[in-house]
């Protein structure tokens, strides 16, 4: 049994009900995160709560709600569905409005809906995936954490209809991130990610990552990067809340192509476990 909760009320998930005049529903018009728990402790929630608060403050939407309120719930969440690995899902829509218009109306009262989904240890071993680079046709504002995913779920489709995990997603010869997560190359041992004016989400897993590897003198570069490099990296993985640091063993459309993990991801990937079950 699973509980999730509705605009600050606890109830059992499958009596949970959302208006099909919702904005959220209706426009997509909504912000979510997404925040790792590990035996009821939501790690980096204060990075995740200060990443909402600009999402929030990016689309115009005031919370009718203390930040310490909301806090309070999702730590409730956590620990009320006991599973030892969850992914505490927070979503926040502009609230209903029954006559549908483009323009929201004024005063609307945001819904609030948190959830728990159940995952994998973070530490199981990660073989590696295979991701496929394609075209970024996203829209421009993907620093915002939007609800509204669908070109992300369409990548995601193709990707998994073609037998690979992820895609790497690349525009004007550039390379972005993945549809679900943060993108890293290791280039003569120095760690390369796109920085973040190169249309990618800020993700709260990659900042943390970013000051992991510099407290353990690995040199990182936040740049611009040109799709051709990727060729000619050492290694590349991934970055997600989830999952942490996910290996890339092969990339479709690329010569990248290895049989297994490397050391510098490995050794990268220790390090965060051993952070994120010590937070």
């Amino acid at each position: 049994m699973s509980f999730s909760s509705l605009n600050f009320e606890i109830k059992e998930s499958h009596k949970l009900f959302i208006s099909p005049f919702d904005r959220g529903f209706i426009f997509g018009d909504a912000v979510y995160e997404m925040i790792l728990c590990i035996d009821g402790r939501c790690i980096f929630l204060e990075d995740h709560l200060a990443r909402l608060k600009q999402s929030l403050a990016s689309i115009k939407l005031i919370p009718d709600f203390k930040e310490k309120n909301l806090k309070d719930e999702i730590n409730r969440i956590a620990n009320v569905n006991d599973a030892p690995f969850q992914a505490i899902y927070v979503q926040i829509s502009r609230g209903v409005q029954l006559i549908r218009n483009h323009l929201p109306e004024e005063n609307l009262s945001p819904t609030v809906f948190i959830t728990s989904i159940k995952i994998d240890d973070p530490s199981d071993r990660h073989k590696g995936i295979s991701a496929l680079l394609k075209d970024d046709e996203r829209w421009l504002k993907t620093d915002i954490k939007s609800t509204s995913l669908l070109a992300n779920v369409l990548n995601k489709i193709e990707a998994d209809s073609e037998g690979h995990d992820e895609v790497i997603l690349h525009k004007g010869g550039f390379l972005n991130e993945g549809a679900v997560s943060n993108l890293f190359l290791f280039i003569n041992d120095d760690l390369h990610t796109p920085s973040l004016d190169a249309n990618i989400l800020p993700g709260v897993t990659r900042a943390k990552l970013i000051n992991l590897a510099e407290a353990n003198n690995i040199n990182v570069i936040q740049r611009i990067i040109p799709l051709s490099e990727i060729d000619n990296a050492q290694e590349v993985f991934m970055s997600s809340t989830t999952k942490g640091v996910i290996p890339v063993v092969r990339i479709i459309g690329s010569k990248f192509d290895t049989d297994k993990p490397g050391d510098l991801t490995l050794r990268l990937r220790e390090i965060y476990l051993q952070e994120i079950y010590q937070t």
